[in-house]
Parts: C-alpha cells; sequence; structure tokens
C-alpha cells in the first residue's frame, strides 16, 4: 500500500511537470490593439487643423494640441493644479458621440446659462461642472475638467473660445 502511495505521487508530480511544460511551450496569445487615432500636433494648430479638417484659431499660450479626423483638442492650464481640455468637431460627428471623452457618469445634467446669458449643457455635481458643450455656427465644443470647474471657470474658457467665434455664437446657442 505504501509503494501504491508513492507511485501515485510520483505519477501525479510527473503529470503536473508535463502540463506546466506544455503551458510554457505555447506559443501567448497576440493581444489585439486598436491604433490610436490622435496625432500629437505639440502648440501647432495648423497641423491639427489640416489632420481635422477645419481650424480653431486660438490665441493662447501653454497649449498642447492633438487631432484627428474631424476633431481638435487642445489642453491648456486651467491653474496650477487643474487643465482644461476644450474639444471642437463638424456638426455630423457631434450628432453621434460625445466628443468629451468624459464617459463618467454625473448626478445632475441640465442646462447652465452663463452670465452673458448663452446656454451651455453641462454634466456636474452639486458642487463643480466637469463637462459643458456648446454649438456655434462653425462647430461643436465640448469643454472638460476633470478635477471640476466652477461657473465662473467656464464663463473664462467659453470667453477664450468666443473670441475666435465671436460674433459667430448666438446668444441663443444650444438651447
Amino acid at each position: 500500500m505504501k509503494n501504491l502511495y508513492k507511485l501515485s505521487l510520483k505519477i501525479f508530480c510527473l503529470l503536473c511537470c508535463v502540463i506546466m511544460l506544455s503551458a510554457c511551450t505555447q506559443k501567448p496569445q497576440t493581444l489585439i490593439r486598436m491604433p490610436n487615432p490622435w496625432t500629437d500636433c505639440r502648440d501647432n494648430l495648423e497641423c491639427a487643423g489640416k489632420i481635422a479638417g477645419f481650424e480653431f484659431p486660438l490665441t493662447l499660450s501653454n497649449l498642447q494640441v492633438r487631432a484627428m479626423k474631424d476633431i481638435i483638442e487642445v489642453t491648456y492650464p486651467l491653474d496650477e493644479f487643474r487643465d482644461v481640455v476644450v474639444r471642437k468637431t463638424t456638426e455630423d460627428l457631434y450628432n453621434k458621440i460625445d466628443i468629451s471623452g468624459d464617459y463618467n457618469n454625473y448626478p445632475i445634467k441640465d442646462t447652465l446659462t452663463l452670465d452673458n446669458g448663452v446656454n451651455m449643457l453641462v454634466r456636474r455635481d452639486n458642487n463643480l461642472i466637469y463637462v459643458a458643450y456648446l454649438g456655434a455656427s462653425t462647430g461643436y465644443y465640448s469643454i472638460n475638467c476633470s478635477k471640476g470647474m466652477t461657473k465662473k471657470e467656464l464663463q473664462q474658457v467659453y470667453s477664450v473660445i468666443a473670441e475666435v467665434e465671436a460674433p459667430k455664437i448666438p446668444s441663443e446657442a444650444f438651447n
């Protein structure tokens, strides 16, 4: 009986070794990845315009620009701890996807009226705004701050956009 137990133990160990060796000799699975659709344009808005197919002539310093077909993304500091991401797209793409890139669920989705009467669709909580959407005659915009921004800060970001859009943005934009 003792010999049978030792023999069974040896066979079990041998089988374990064979299984482990066969697992080690199999080819690893190849991961299939989607190519990154964004092209880094550093701070070059002309580069982004050629890729996206339209212009976004902001006059900001310390910005980073990425682009893909039909979307330009500009990132710049809101303050020393937070960045704001502004994306511009065409009407066709805006009606198909959420261009903000922020797929978090926020407790409040509503329309916010800025001090100048412009309405924006926003996603927010009780304290801060995380995503805002705005339509203009030359395209559609999303404004995103992952750490949140106040209404006053959103107004400042809007002013940057309005500078290049004015007088193209109607006061009833995005009702």
